[in-house]
C-alpha cells in the first residue's frame, strides 16, 4: 500500500515537471515567433519604401525637377521614422516578453524546487508512517499473542480446577450414597427389630417375622378368606404361630367372629 502511494506521488511530481517544461518551451517559441514577426514586418516596410520610391520615379516627369530629390528625402525620413518606431516597439515587446519568460522560468524553477522539497518531505513522512505502522502492527501482534497465551493459561487453570471440583463432587456423592445405603440398612434392621419386639395382641409374647411359607400362613386354615386374613394381619395375627398364640377372644375380636369359630381355627392351626 505504501509503495503504491510513493509511486503515485513520484509520478505526479514528474508529470508536473513535464507540464512546466512544456510551458517554458511554449514561452520560448512565442518569443521566437515574435522575433520572426518583427523581421517580416521590417521586410514589408523596406518593400513599401522601395515601392514608394519606384512610384515617385515613375511619376517624376509630372514633378518639377527640383522637387523630386526633396520628395524622395521626405519619403526616406518618413520610412526611417516608421522603422525606428517599429524597432522600438518590437524591442520593448521583446524585452518585456523576455522578462516575462525569465520571470516565469525563475518562478517555475523555484516552484519545482519547492515541489521537490515538499515531495521529499511527503515521501519521508510516508516512510515514517509506514515504519510506525509496521512497528504498531508488530506491537499489537505481540500484545495479542500475549493475551492469547494468558487466556489459554487461564482456561487451562479453570479446566484443571473444574476437573478437581468435579472429582471432589463425585467423591462426595459416593460417600453420601454409601452413607445413605448404610442408613437404610440400619433403618431396615431397626424396623425389623422393632416389629419383632411388638407383642401379639392378646399375649405378652412378641411375634416373629411374618413367614411366607404356605404351611405357616393363614391360607392353610379353612374358613379364613382374604378379607379375614387382612383384618387378622392388622391385629398382628399373620401366621399360624400368631393364631395359636393369640387365643380365641383376640381372634374372635379381630376377625369379628364368634369365639367358637375362633377356637375351631386355632384347633386347625395346632393340628
Amino acid at each position: 500500500m505504501f509503495d503504491a502511494q510513493r509511486t503515485a506521488v513520484k509520478q505526479s511530481q514528474q508529470l508536473f515537471k513535464q507540464g512546466m517544461a512544456t510551458q517554458r518551451n511554449a514561452d520560448t517559441m512565442a518569443l521566437t515567433g515574435l522575433k520572426g514577426q518583427k523581421s517580416l514586418q521590417r521586410q514589408q516596410l523596406e518593400i513599401a519604401q522601395a515601392a514608394t520610391h519606384g512610384y515617385l520615379s515613375a511619376t517624376a516627369a509630372m514633378l518639377p525637377s527640383d522637387d523630386a530629390p526633396e520628395v524622395h528625402r521626405t519619403i526616406d525620413e518618413a520610412f526611417g521614422q516608421l522603422e525606428t518606431t517599429h524597432t522600438e516597439f518590437y524591442d520593448a515587446l521583446e524585452r518585456e516578453l523576455e522578462r516575462d519568460v525569465d520571470s516565469a522560468n525563475e518562478l517555475s524553477e523555484e516552484f519545482v524546487d519547492a515541489l521537490d522539497e515538499q515531495t521529499d518531505q511527503l515521501l519521508e513522512m510516508t516512510r515514517s508512517v509506514e515504519d510506525q505502522t509496521v512497528q504498531n502492527v508488530d506491537e499489537l501482534s505481540g500484545q495479542l499473542r500475549e493475551q492469547l497465551e494468558r487466556t489459554q493459561e487461564l482456561q487451562d487453570r479453570l479446566e484443571d480446577k473444574l476437573e478437581d471440583q468435579t472429582s471432589d463432587v463425585e467423591e462426595l456423592l459416593e460417600r453420601q450414597a454409601e452413607q445413605i445405603e448404610q442408613f437404610q440398612q440400619q433403618l431396615e434392621a431397626q424396623t425389623e427389630s422393632m416389629i419383632q419386639e411388638i407383642p401379639v395382641q392378646g399375649t405378652d409374647e412378641p411375634h416373629t417375622k411374618i413367614e411366607t411359607d404356605p404351611e405357616h400362613t393363614l391360607e392353610s386354615v379353612e374358613g379364613i378368606d382374604a378379607d379375614t386374613r387382612e383384618r387378622l394381619s392388622e391385629a398382628g395375627i399373620a401366621t399360624i404361630d400368631d393364631l395359636t398364640r393369640a387365643g380365641p377372644e383376640s381372634v374372635a375380636e379381630a376377625a369379628d367372629i364368634s369365639e367358637s369359630q375362633a377356637e375351631e381355627w386355632i384347633e386347625q392351626a395346632e393340628a
